[in-house]
This record gives C-alpha cells, sequence and structure tokens, in this order.
C-alpha cells in the first residue's frame, strides 16, 4: 500500500466521522422546549407566581431603569440596550438566589403557556418566543434585578415591560385628588 492510498483511506474516513457528527448533532431546542426542560429540573411548588406576586403587579418595584452594556473601541464608547435594571422591595425571609429562581420558574412557565396557547401575562420576566436572562444582587435595602437578552429588540421589549410595571403601580394608586381653597 503506498502513501497516496493510505491518505486516501485516512482522508475517507475522517470525512466519513465528521458527516456522521454532523448528523449526531441535536437539533436546536425551542424556548418552549428550553422552558420545559428549566422548569422541571428547577421549579417548585414553592416558586409558584404567588410567591413573587408583588413584583409582578408592581407593588414592590421601586425603580426602573435601561440596562447597557458598553463596548469600547478606538476611544469611542457605544453603549448597547441588553435590557431592564428593577430595583425592588425585599419581602422577609426571601434572598437574592430565591428571588431569582421564582422569577426564572414564572418566565419559564409563561414561555410554555404561550406556547401551549394559554393565557399570559406581560411583564418583563419572560418573552414569547425566548427565555431571557435573570439576575438578582442585594442592593443597599432591597434587590436590584436585571432582566436581558442579546437581541436589541428584545432588551426593549423588556424595558418596555418593566416600566410598565411602574405605570400600572402609578394609575392604581392614584386616587382622587384634594382641592382647597385658598384665602
Amino acid at each position: 500500500m503506498n502513501r497516496h492510498t493510505r491518505f486516501l483511506g485516512f482522508a475517507a474516513l475522517l470525512g466519513s466521522g465528521l458527516v456522521l457528527g454532523c448528523e449526531a448533532a441535536p437539533a436546536p431546542k425551542s424556548p418552549a422546549d428550553q422552558a420545559a426542560a428549566f422548569h422541571e429540573g428547577r421549579c417548585t411548588a414553592q416558586a409558584g407566581d404567588r410567591a413573587v406576586a408583588k413584583v409582578l403587579d408592581g407593588s414592590a418595584v421601586e425603580r426602573v431603569e435601561p440596562l447597557y452594556s458598553t463596548a469600547t473601541s478606538n476611544k469611542t464608547t457605544n453603549p448597547r440596550l441588553l435590557g431592564a435594571a428593577i430595583e425592588v422591595t425585599p419581602v422577609r425571609g426571601e434572598t437574592a438566589e430565591w428571588l431569582a429562581r421564582a422569577l426564572e420558574c414564572h418566565g419559564a412557565q409563561q414561555v410554555m403557556l404561550h406556547a401551549s396557547g394559554g393565557p399570559t401575562k406581560s411583564d418583563p420576566f419572560f418573552l414569547p418566543e425566548s427565555m431571557v436572562e435573570i439576575d438578582v444582587a442585594s442592593a443597599a435595602d432591597g434587590y436590584r434585578v436585571t432582566v436581558s437578552s442579546p437581541s436589541v429588540a428584545e432588551a426593549n421589549e423588556i424595558l418596555d415591560r418593566a416600566r410598565a410595571l411602574t405605570r400600572d403601580r402609578a394609575e392604581r394608586h392614584e386616587g382622587p385628588t384634594a382641592s382647597f381653597e385658598v384665602r
């Protein structure tokens, strides 16, 4: 067997392994599949919507700000919207880790509901066609919840939904105003 024949045999073996390896790669999971896997592996009954109701209805939300990432190149800073930073008041006994898990589970549940045609809530912790990134950290006397997506369009939607939490709260809490006659 000469060198050329051995090389062709090796190349054919390597080529077939690459082709077979590509065929064996799993197809990308849909957002609903990702949500179901997350929910099954990490969510419990204690992490239901009732546990984070005050965040979801906006009553625990103190402030919402845009969340940016900045890239610097050639002495130029280019901010890019990632989503929203939401400051919330804590509930007695909850930790940042617990709040993060509860909000992630809420988001996964909402994605699954959307995929099955069920009713969903419009909040920043889920998007119908993707899973969002949720991080929670202690901040002064509350928590800073960051909700982000790699897509700028989705980041804008997250920010709009987060701002709606505070708008809705202001509209609910506004009562009749008093007027006084000054003499």
